[in-house]
């Protein structure tokens, strides 16, 4: 009877025991990712102030400091750490609201304390912790640590970098025969039309497309449908390009953010995007 207590006392110990065995916490469980990651890819970052954060400054930048209380453009690239989730489609992954308000909030502390400029370019490795924790947000699932690359266009220069994005798109899909005006804007004429020509005032009946440079169409009008604007109503680019053609014309508009939506975009339109767009004037009032 004895020995029957004997055991079962050691076997409840021993289960005890089993259930109080001490696992690795976050922070220990982050490191250790972080550190295979760095070392798997042969990467030559330092730590920020021994959070266990790592970043790069791959360019300096050379154009005003960072500020919370501005409005900077950035571009970004973001994947998680365990090859699950990757965003790195840089025509989509933008920001162009105020940098006080650009999260993961350690992304800006190693940005501003890393003093890089517009212009510049950091990479950063955030530990699940720093980055969304437990429970991720948006595609990122949770505990994630994450590999940023932030490049950060100096905001007074967003025209001639959309320019160079357009010469870039334009040589990459072969278009050519495209004029570009004093605003930015680029334009090739399909049929020049004929009859009345268009004003602000016009009211015009359309077939188009629009598409982002990554070709994504984030507008159209249904095959064999039209829609009906006022050229007034609409976006600079139109009101400055449409007057080209005439009822019956077609044309091809690249437009820079500034003649579309602007630095922060609009609804299914990113910050600072250029747009193409091939439009078809069927009836001009």
């Amino acid at each position: 009877m004895m020995k029957l207590v004997f055991t079962f006392l050691f076997t409840m110990i021993a289960l005890f025991s089993a259930c109080n065995k001490e696992y690795p916490g976050i922070e220990e469980l982050d490191a250790q990712l972080v550190a295979e990651y760095i070392q798997k890819n042969n990467l030559n970052m330092q730590e920020y102030k021994q959070t266990g954060i790592y970043y790069q400054v791959i360019k300096q930048g050379t154009g005003p400091s960072l500020d919370y209380t501005k409005q900077i453009p950035l571009i970004y690239t973001v994947k998680n750490l365990a090859g699950t989730y990757s965003a790195t489609d840089t025509f989509v992954n933008r920001y162009a609201n105020w940098f006080g308000y650009f999260r993961p909030d350690s992304l800006r502390e190693v940005m501003m304390s890393s003093a890089l400029k517009q212009g510049g370019t950091v990479r950063v490795i955030l530990p699940s912790r720093f980055a969304f924790g437990k429970f991720g947000s948006g595609g990122i699932p949770g505990n994630s640590s994450l590999d940023y690359t932030i490049s950060v266009i100096t905001a007074s220069k967003l025209p001639e970098y959309e320019d160079f994005i357009i010469n870039k798109y334009l040589e990459k899909n072969g278009l050519t025969g495209f004029t570009k005006t004093a605003s930015g804007l680029y334009y090739k004429i399909g049929e020049p039309g004929a009859g009345s020509t268009i004003t602000n005032a016009s009211v015009l009946t359309l077939e188009y497309s629009g598409k982002l440079f990554n070709g994504t169409v984030f507008d159209k009008t249904s095959t064999g449908a039209t829609a009906t604007f006022t050229l007034g109503t609409l976006i600079e680019g139109w009101k400055e390009g449409l007057p080209y053609i005439k009822k019956g014309g077609s044309i091809r508009l690249i437009i820079p953010s500034q003649l579309a939506y602007g630095v922060q975009g609009s609804g299914t339109i990113p910050p600072f995007s250029c747009l193409d767009f091939d439009i078809k004037v069927k009836d001009v009032q």
